[in-house]
């Protein structure tokens, strides 16, 4: 299984070609998801040397209690910075309100638009069959963009967990990531998350975590499931390559 499923990470280390380029561009619906599904693939890149931009799409105002939505938007976004810097990566943010994230012609512009500036090699986003309508909205956006013949990266999903517990609808990896090594990281990066109580709920990701480590055949784990391009969608040609390798 494992020669099948081999670890994204060394494909990264190709991906970046200049120190401004982002290697790795992962869409976050809300603060706190990009951390909780992508932690331990963020910590690999960035101690490979690789660039890596969490962008949040929405400011995560529904998210804390009693707080109005400016004050809970300033509290995450402040959150979201230091658990990117805890991984070393960069964060930066979309705009979205919680709950409000749309796919439409503007949203789609404006994703190209900062997707052009970040210049990525990997982009990683929810699953578009996530049950959260921000979770969907951001996968959507992803695809959306990925179509578009002027873009070059290639485009992951990845899988999400919500309380108590929901499934995210046949999701079947096509690569895992190891990240034994990186999982107290990943904690650490969640754990700044405080207004999110992350205490309550990390332990759920720690459970996929070692399921998708069983199936890879290592200590933890994370899966992604890539997505497919093809010219007679009105999208880039396909690249069929001659080793898995590749």
């Amino acid at each position: 299984m494992r020669a099948l499923k081999f670890c994204l990470l060394a494909w990264f280390c190709l991906a970046a070609c200049a120190a401004a380029r982002a290697a790795v561009v992962v869409i976050a619906p809300h603060p706190d998801d990009g951390e909780a599904s992508c932690g331990g693939l963020i910590a690999n890149a960035a101690a490979a040397g690789e660039r890596v931009v969490i962008l949040t799409m929405t400011g995560g105002e529904l998210g804390i209690p009693g707080r109005g939505a400016a004050e809970a938007r300033a509290i995450r976004a402040e959150e979201a910075r230091r658990g990117a810097e805890a991984l070393g990566a960069e964060a930066a943010f979309f705009g979205a309100v919680d709950g409000s994230l749309e796919v439409t012609a503007e949203t789609v512009e404006k994703l190209k638009k900062m997707l052009t500036d970040f210049d990525p090699g990997v982009v990683l986003a929810p699953w578009p069959l996530d049950v959260h309508p921000d979770h969907q909205a951001s996968g959507l956006l992803a695809w959306r963009v990925f179509h578009d013949k002027s873009f070059r990266f290639e485009l992951y999903f990845y899988e999400t967990s919500n309380m108590p517990h929901t499934k995210t609808f046949q999701f079947f990896p096509t690569h895992y990531v190891d990240v034994t090594d990186t999982m107290k990281l990943k904690q650490k990066a969640l754990y700044e998350h405080k207004s999110q109580l992350p205490q309550a709920w990390f332990d759920m990701y720690r459970v996929i975590a070692g399921f998708r480590g069983y199936e890879a055949d290592t200590g933890f784990a994370e899966a992604y499931l890539r997505a497919r391009n093809y010219s007679s969608l009105g999208g880039r040609a396909p690249v069929v390559r001659k080793t898995l390798g590749d």
